[in-house]
């Protein structure tokens, strides 16, 4: 565990009343954290063979079960699902690699508060298809045209916003405040917003919080003490009405309450019920990489996982949904928490592999093989830049002395808010086509699955609602549509893209924001010419003057 020695000032308060004093405090104890930056070295590199480890180990399972009947513990061990651990390099993936952008996008630019318009010229620039998704793939097809985040968050421009992935895109952030997830929230505020909107943007926060805090945990109680202290203090940012905070309560709950702590299944099953069979606290399941299934499954792994990282990432592994991404997180997060020497002796194990292949997911990088060592050192280089012109501490020797935040984590002062835009895939039962055919195993397409016709292709949709959206993908060989609102023509639109040899996915290519409120129907006309038109989804808003 690694040391943190608490430093104690006391500022007296002098020429005040006592009056004055009653109001504030006499004697005000500012504590700061020494946190030795050689130990934190060694955190840094356990949170990248943690997260690699458990993200490879969690690949298999991916959306496999995505409801009953899901995997058990039966289904994982020797000559089954196994712990992946003799990668050699590791094999960068969307679980780790959009953190080494962001790492070398504040080495590049010297600048750990990074601007919207440096993460959209560094997405541009080294993330893209094929191995993209959901909301990611939306947001970068808008930085393409030209939208800076966080306006590629936002649900009227990303129909994904509500997805897993700045869940398994931000946690570093934390991993670069140790102690301080004020400031951890504001380097990573932009890097989540790129992707995510309320409740997915405070499902991101929330590891973020408990990534910042593993350097100042309490190292004299249990590993599961530990993680419940980590976890409490990152539920204070969710605000109440989020059903992020209906997931973490009620998981919560169900652990205390469970007398057979071995039975993590039995909580799984009833978060399945809860909220993907019934639509509780306003979460309406969508996808299997939801944010919110997929949070409330990363609790179940986290509470029965008690800090231990193998059995944490055994039951992420087979809690089902996208079951790599949360077990990504806590294996990044327990190997923060670890040190990498701790991970050794977990898996009796002192030849685990050192590089990265971050060549495989991502375009252009200045080093396409790094490794783990290196990646570590250069953390402690930012962080030593951020202790100082951030958190206003300083270095001693080979010691970070950071002042604590002076004041609790806190959530957001946001109002209830409901979204209005209601997606409408291109596989909905209520399109009538002819020529166009709904495609299924496309991994890139929303709900993968697209819609696809040629020439003299058309669709119509029938809604109720007062706006429309429609997304497609755009690709060199597109076409051309006609679109129609209640038989009125709004022109021609091209769905022709030559940016990449795999186009780009959720494009928005039409809207009608201004409808009166009432029965509509669009109407999508393809071209004469034998081209691709594709239907990816509609997004529409149902109810009258509604507003976010």
């Amino acid at each position: 565990m690694l040391a943190i020695k608490p430093l104690l000032f006391v500022a007296l308060i002098t020429n005040i009343s006592l009056g004055q004093i009653s109001d504030t405090l006499e004697h005000r104890e500012i504590l700061n954290y020494q946190i030795n930056r050689t130990e934190y070295k060694e955190k840094l590199r356990g949170f990248w063979l943690g997260s690699c480890i458990a993200n490879w180990t969690g690949l298999p399972t991916e959306n496999r079960r995505t409801d009953f009947p899901f995997f058990t513990d039966s289904d994982f061990g020797p000559g089954k699902y196994d712990y992946v651990l003799n990668q050699s390099p590791w094999g960068a993936d969307d679980d780790t690699d959009i953190e080494y952008i962001y790492q070398h996008a504040i080495e590049k630019y010297n600048n750990f508060m990074l601007t919207g318009e440096q993460i959209s010229a560094e997405w541009q620039k080294h993330i893209g298809l094929p191995k993209l998704w959901v909301s990611n793939l939306a947001a970068l097809g808008q930085m393409q045209n030209g939208t800076i985040p966080p306006d590629t968050s936002l649900p009227e421009n990303n129909p994904m916003w509500d997805m897993i992935d700045a869940q398994l895109t931000t946690e570093i952030f934390g991993a670069f405040a140790p102690g301080r997830p004020d400031i951890a929230l504001e380097m990573g505020r932009l890097p989540v917003r790129t992707t995510a909107y309320l409740h997915s943007e405070w499902a991101a926060e929330f590891y973020i919080i408990m990534y910042s805090l593993t350097s100042v945990v309490d190292s004299s109680i249990s590993r599961k003490d530990q993680i419940l202290w980590l976890a409490e203090q990152a539920r204070k940012r969710i605000p109440d009405w989020s059903y992020i905070a209906d997931m973490y309560d009620f998981t919560k709950t169900a652990y205390d309450t469970n007398p057979d702590k071995g039975n993590w299944e039995k909580t799984r099953d009833e978060i399945a019920m809860r909220y993907q069979h019934n639509v509780t606290a306003g979460y309406q399941y969508k996808y299997p990489w939801d944010s919110g299934i997929n949070f409330a499954a990363s609790m179940v792994s986290l509470f029965y996982g008690e800090g231990d990282y193998k059995k944490t990432i055994r039951i992420g592994a087979m809690c089902g949904w996208d079951s790599d991404n949360p077990t990504a997180t806590w294996g990044g997060l327990l190997g923060l928490l670890y040190g990498y020497q701790e991970l050794e002796i977990q898996f009796n194990k002192t030849d685990f592999a050192d590089t990265y292949d971050i060549a495989r997911t991502r375009f252009n990088m200045p080093i396409p093989l790094d490794n783990f060592t290196d990646m570590a050192e250069r953390g402690i280089d930012i962080i030593d830049n951020i202790v100082i012109k951030a958190m206003g501490g300083n270095i001693k020797g080979d010691t970070w002395i950071i002042p604590a935040m002076d004041s609790e984590i806190a959530a957001p002062a946001v109002k209830e808010t409901v979204v209005p835009w209601l997606t409408i895939e291109d596989n909905d039962p209520g399109w009538k086509f002819d020529g166009f055919e709904s495609h299924s195993e496309n991994w890139n397409a929303s709900g993968s699955t697209i819609a696809k016709g040629y020439s003299y292709c058309t669709a119509e949709f029938n809604f109720k609602g007062t706006a429309v959206q429609y997304y497609a993908h755009r690709s060199a060989g597109g076409g051309t549509v006609e679109i129609l609102i209640d038989g009125k023509s709004y022109g021609e639109f091209n769905l022709e893209n030559h940016a990449s040899i795999h186009g780009q996915y959720y494009v928005k290519v039409f809207e009608k924001l201004d409808l009166n409120y009432g029965n509509h129907s669009i109407q999508i006309i393809g071209d004469a010419n034998d081209s691709e038109k594709t239907i990816d989804m509609l997004s529409i808003i149902e109810e009258p003057n509604s507003k976010e």
